[in-house]
C-alpha cells in the first residue's frame, strides 16, 4: 500500500517538482541542476528567498524587544513548564482522557543521530532533531521513546564510549542550526531552529538520560556554547570531543567539565570533530576569514592546522570521512556558498587532492546552506566512500566517478547520517527527513525504475513507530461524528493522511516527494485542500475509485507571493467557499467545487475574487465561528505600523468592508510581534481569542465583544505580567465545547495547554498528556464540535488525538485512567454491519470489554479474562448475547482493566 502511493505521490511531484525528478535521472548527474531550483529551495526556502524557512521561523518566535530569539530560552522555558505542575492547586487537574499516539506509524521525521551499539547489531539508537532519542532492540522492527516526556527534545548527534567495559555509557547532542552565514549577526535567523541546551548522558544503554550540569547555558565555564551540538565524538576511557557552534569542547570526565580547544571567534560558528581508530583526531572550522579549515591533533590539546594553500577563503561547513581501513586516508566535503560544494581528499605523507570535478554536477550541490550534507567512508574500503546532500551518491574509486543509489519509491532525497553494520559493512543505515533506512547491500548495482527513471539499489524503510514525524498542520472531518480521518501538513514529507483509528496502520502520502506540506482541510464533500509551503500553491485532492485525483486552484490573477507556510480558510457555513490570503490580498473563492480537473495542473480564475478593500499588511491569520452572524476575523502583519487585526460581516457577498478591531492593549514593540491565530467561539462569533507566538510578550488575548475589547488571558503561560520571562511561545488555540462549556486549548513550544475558564492574567492552564505529548512542540490543533474529537499536530513526534465527552471536575479522580491503557475510538462509528474496538494494555491484566444498553443492561460480554500487554481489537457485529441483531440505537462499550474503567459510546443504525 505504502509503495503505491509514493509512486502516485512521484508522478504529483513531477508537476511541481520537476528539477527534484531530473535530479534521479541518470543521464543528469553531470548537468546542472535547472535554473528555477536553487539553494535552500522547496523545502527550506523559495527561489525569491531562500532564508524562506529560516525567516518565517524567526519571525514567529523572535522577541519583538530585541528582534532576536532568547539564546537561552531553551531551557528556560524547559524549566519554567516543569514548575508549572509543581505550582498547581489541586482543583486544577488536566482532563481526564487518553492521548493516542496516532503515528505515522510508516513515516519518520528529520533524523541526525544514529548509531549502532557495538556490543549487539540489534541495538540502533535515533533521535529526531526535535523528537527526542529512541532505541531499537531488533534491528529497527520496533522503537521506543527514551527521552523522558518532559526533558529536551532536539537532538542533533549521538556517540558511544567504546571502552571496554565502558560501552554501556552515551551521549547526545542537542540543539539544530544552519552553520550558512558565519557571523554573530546571521543568528537573528539561525537561532529560530530548534535550540539545544547541553548534552545528554546515559549510563544505562540508552534507556534514560540526564543533562550534564557543566553544558547548560549560563555555566560560568562554558556560557551558551553547548546551545547547538553539531558533533560527539569519544576518546580513550572517559574522554568526549563535543563540535558546537562556538568551536570545540573536551572532557577527560565523561562530561563533567570541558575545556574549549579550538575557537577562533564569532566568525567562526560551524565545528566537526572525527577520530580515528587509533585515536589520532581531525576537525574542521567553519566561517569567514583565513582560520577556517582542516586541523588535526594527537591529544586534542594541540592542534595543527593542515588545510592545503587553494582551501577557500570561506567555508559554511565542512563534514569528515575517515577512512578506517586506512586511516592515512580522509575526506572532506566542504559548503561554500550558493550552489559551490567542494570535496577533498587527504593522504598522510602525500597531501591533498581536490576532487569537486568528479562530484554530481561538478559540486554544484543543493545542501540547503550546508544544513544536510556527510561524506562517510566504507570501513574496509577506503575507495568506497558515500556522499549525501539532497540525494545519496556512492563512488567506488576513491571519489574519481560518482552514481546515485537512493531513490523517492522507497527512500527520501535529504540527508544527514550513516553508519555501516560493524559485523557486515555492506549493510548500511542512513538517516534523514523521512526517518530511517537500511539497505542489506551498499555495494549492489543501481537498478532503473522504469515509472520514474530514477537508479537505485534496494532500501528498506525502519520507520516502524520511529514516531518523529513533523507536522506543521492538521485537519480533521467536521462533517462526519466518529471519523478518525486525519489530514496534515510536514516537514519535507508532504501531506500525510490516515482514515482509521489503529496507530499501527500505516499513513498514505498525498503528493509524495521531499517538499513541505503547509495548511490543510478536509471540506464536507470529502475533498482534501492543501497549500504547499515556500511554493505558493493550493492545490485540491481526492480519491474517486481509491485513485489520486489533484489540481492546482490557485488564484490565476493573485501575485507577488505569500508568507512561507501560507494559511486559509473553507467558510464555517459553507465548505465550497474559501478565504486565501495573498501577500496584503484576500481571495474569495465562491465555489470551489466547480474548479475542474486539469493535467497539467495550473493556476484558475474559476470562483475567484479579491477582496479589494482588504489591504493593510500580509495577512498571517485567519478565523471564523459556525455561529451567527456570519463573520471572518483576519490578522495583518507589516514593519509599518505593525501588528493589526480586522473583521469582515458577510465575508462571503461583494465586496465587505473591514473594520479594525486591534486591541489597544496588545503587545507593541520597535519590531511588533504578529497574531499567528485566531480562534473563534464556534457558538458566539463575538467571542474569540488570539494568540502572538513570539516569545517575551503576553501570549493570549480575549474578547467578549467582537474585538472591540480585549482582556490577556495568557494567565500562569506567562513568567511574568508582562508577558516576559521564560514562558513558551503559543502556536495554537482551539475551542471544544463538552457537556455546553467551552475547553479552551493552547499549542505551544513546551506541549499541549488547557483550561476550562477564562479569567484574565489569572488563567490557570494546565499540561495535558503530560506523559504522552509531553515537551515536544505542538503546531497545531484542530476540534469537532458533534463528538469531542480532537487532533494534535506536534512538530517532532506525529499526531495525537483523543475524544474529550467529559469535563474534569465532573469526574472523581478515583476514575481516572491508568496511564499506559486506552480504549481507542470504535470504527466505523455509527456503524451497520460492525465495528472495531480496539484497546492498549501497557501490562498484562485481567479485561472485561462489553456492551451495554442505554438503561445500564448489558447487551454482551466481547472479553473476559487475562490478556498480555500490547494492542487488541475485537469485532462486534451488532448482536446481543443469544446472537440477535440489536436494535438501532446508542450503545456504551465498557472496558475494565487494571483497576479503571473506560467507556465510550457506538451507534448501531440498521
Amino acid at each position: 500500500m505504502r509503495k503505491r502511493f509514493l509512486a502516485v505521490g512521484l508522478v504529483t511531484a513531477f508537476a511541481v517538482l520537476l528539477a527534484v525528478v531530473l535530479y534521479y535521472a541518470r543521464t543528469g548527474w553531470r548537468a546542472k541542476p535547472t535554473t528555477w531550483r536553487t539553494e535552500s529551495e522547496a523545502a527550506e526556502g523559495t527561489k525569491e528567498d531562500p532564508l524562506a524557512r529560516k525567516r518565517h521561523e524567526w519571525f514567529c518566535l523572535r522577541d519583538p524587544a530585541t528582534n532576536r530569539v532568547p539564546r537561552e530560552i531553551g531551557l528556560a522555558e524547559l524549566q519554567f513548564v516543569k514548575g508549572l505542575a509543581k505550582r498547581l492547586a489541586p482543583q486544577h487537574q488536566p482532563l481526564t482522557v487518553d492521548w493516542v499516539a496516532r503515528g505515522p506509524y510508516n513515516v519518520g521525521g528529520r533524523t541526525k543521530a544514529l548509531a549502532i551499539d557495538v556490543t549487539d547489531e540489534n541495538v540502533i539508537l535515533a533521535g529526531g532533531v526535535s523528537g527526542g532519542m529512541w532505541k531499537s532492540t531488533d534491528g529497527g522492527r520496533s522503537w521506543r521513546k527514551t527521552t523522558a516526556p518532559d526533558q529536551l527534545h532536539s537532538v542533533s548527534c549521538i556517540a558511544q564510549n567504546r571502552s571496554p567495559g565502558r560501552e554501556h555509557i552515551w551521549y547526545y547532542g542537542t540543539g539544530e542550526s544552519y552553520p550558512a552565514g558565519g557571523t554573530a549577526a546571521h543568528l537573528t535567523f539561525s537561532d529560530a531552529f530548534y535550540r539545544g541546551d547541553g548534552i545528554f548522558k546515559s549510563t544505562d544503554g540508552g534507556e534514560s538520560w540526564s543533562l550534564l550540569p557543566a553544558t547548560v547555558s549560563g555555566t560560568p565555564e562554558v556560557g551558551d556554547a553547548f546551545d547547538y551540538v553539531f558533533g560527539l565524538e569519544t576518546f580513550a576511557q572517559d574522554g568526549v570531543l563535543a563540535a558546537t557552534s562556538n568551536g570545540l569542547f573536551r572532557s577527560d570526565d565523561g562530561g563533567a567539565s570541558w575545556r574549549q580547544v579550538l575557537h577562533f571567534g564569532e566568525k567562526y560558528r560551524s565545528t566537526e570533530v572525527a577520530v580515528t581508530p587509533s585515536g589520532l583526531l581531525y576537525a574542521t572550522i567553519g566561517g569567514i576569514g583565513p582560520d577556517n579549515g582542516v586541523y588535526t591533533s594527537a591529544d586534542g590539546l594541540a592542534w595543527e592546522k593542515i588545510s592545503p594553500p587553494q582551501w577557500p577563503d570561506t567555508t559554511q561547513r565542512t563534514a569528515i570521512g575517515i577512512a578506517c581501513s586506512n586511516e592515512n586516508v580522509v575526506y572532506f566535503l566542504s559548503y561554500l556558498t550558493g550552489l559551490k560544494t567542494k570535496l577533498w581528499k587527504y593522504e598522510r605523507n602525500r597531501g591533498w587532492t581536490d576532487l569537486t570535478a568528479n562530484l554530481p554536477w561538478g559540486g554544484e550541490m543543493i545542501t540547503y546552506g550546508g544544513h544536510m550534507m556527510i561524506v562517510k567512508v566504507k570501513p574496509d574500503d577506503e575507495n568506497v566512500l558515500f556522499v549525501g546532500t539532497v540525494g545519496l551518491h556512492r563512488s567506488r574509486d576513491g571519489g574519481h566517478s560518482f552514481e546515485p543509489i537512493g531513490a523517492y519509491s522507497d527512500f527520501h532525497v535529504d540527508q544527514h547520517a550513516i553508519v555501516f553494520l560493524p559485523s557486515n559493512p555492506r549493510v548500511m543505515l542512513v538517516g534523514n527527513d523521512g526517518g530511517v533506512f537500511k539497505t542489506e547491500d551498499n555495494l549492489a548495482e543501481p537498478t532503473h525504475d522504469p515509472r520514474s527513471g530514477e537508479y537505485h539499489i534496494p532500501w528498506q524503510s525502519l520507520n516502524n513507530g520511529y514516531l518523529t514525524t513533523q507536522f506543521y498542520s492538521v485537519s480533521i472531518d467536521h462533517a462526519t461524528p466518529g471519523s478518525e480521518t486525519i489530514l496534515g501538513g510536514t516537514q519535507d514529507n508532504a501531506f500525510l493522511f490516515t482514515k482509521v483509528p489503529d496507530p499501527l496502520q500505516p499513513w498514505q502520502a498525498i503528493f509524495g516527494g521531499a517538499m513541505d506540506g503547509g495548511f490543510t482541510a478536509i471540506a464536507h464533500g470529502g475533498d482534501y485542500y492543501a497549500t504547499q509551503a515556500g511554493s505558493f500553491a493550493v492545490w485540491r485532492f481526492d480519491f474517486p475509485n481509491g485513485q489520486l485525483r489533484w489540481t492546482n486552484i490557485t488564484p490565476e490573477q493573485a501575485s507577488g507571493g505569500t508568507l512561507w507556510m501560507p494559511p486559509f480558510l473553507l467558510d464555517a457555513h459553507d465548505q465550497k467557499i474559501m478565504y486565501l490570503p495573498w501577500q496584503n490580498q484576500l481571495w474569495r473563492n465562491s465555489d470551489l467545487t466547480a474548479i475542474p480537473y486539469v493535467f497539467p495542473p495550473a493556476p484558475t480564475s474559476v470562483n475567484w475574487e479579491r477582496l479589494e478593500k482588504v489591504s493593510n499588511g500580509q495577512i498571517t491569520a485567519l478565523g471564523m465561528s459556525e455561529a451567527q452572524p456570519r463573520r471572518l476575523y483576519y490578522a495583518t502583519f507589516s514593519w509599518t505600523p505593525g501588528g493589526k487585526l480586522f473583521r469582515l460581516d458577510n465575508p462571503h457577498l461583494g465586496q465587505p468592508q473591514p473594520e479594525e478591531i486591534t486591541g489597544s492593549n496588545f503587545p507593541y514593540f520597535p519590531w511588533c510581534p504578529s497574531i499567528g491565530c485566531i480562534a473563534v467561539d464556534p457558538r458566539d462569533a463575538n467571542r474569540l481569542l488570539v494568540a502572538f507566538p513570539n516569545y517575551r510578550v503576553i501570549s493570549i488575548y480575549a474578547s467578549q465583544d467582537g474585538g472591540n475589547t480585549w482582556t490577556p488571558v495568557a494567565g500562569n503561560l506567562e513568567q511574568n505580567p508582562d508577558g516576559s520571562g521564560s514562558g513558551p511561545s503559543v502556536r495554537w488555540i482551539a475551542i471544544l465545547y463538552v457537556e455546553g462549556q467551552p475547553v479552551y486549548f493552547a499549542g505551544t513550544s513546551m506541549g499541549l495547554f488547557s483550561t476550562t475558564r477564562l479569567d484574565s492574567m489569572n488563567t490557570v492552564w494546565v499540561q495535558e498528556g503530560a506523559q504522552s505529548i509531553g515537551n515536544v512542540v505542538v503546531d497545531m490543533i484542530d476540534v469537532r464540535q458533534s463528538d469531542g474529537f480532537v487532533a494534535v499536530a506536534t512538530h517532532g513526534n506525529g499526531v495525537y488525538s483523543t475524544y474529550v465527552t467529559e469535563l474534569p471536575s465532573r469526574v472523581p479522580t478515583a476514575a481516572r485512567p491508568v496511564r499506559g491503557f486506552a480504549l481507542l475510538p470504535a470504527y466505523p462509528n455509527p456503524f451497520n454491519a460492525q465495528t472495531v474496538v480496539s484497546y492498549r494494555l501497557s501490562q498484562s491484566a485481567r479485561v472485561s470489554l462489553a456492551i451495554y444498553n442505554a438503561f445500564g443492561q448489558r447487551i454482551c460480554t466481547l472479553v473476559a479474562g487475562e490478556q498480555p500487554a500490547g494492542l487488541h481489537r475485537v469485532t462486534w457485529d451488532g448482536t446481543d448475547e443469544s446472537g440477535h441483531p440489536v436494535a438501532s440505537g446508542v450503545y456504551v462499550c465498557i472496558l475494565s482493566a487494571g483497576g479503571s474503567q473506560w467507556a465510550q459510546k457506538v451507534a448501531v443504525t440498521r
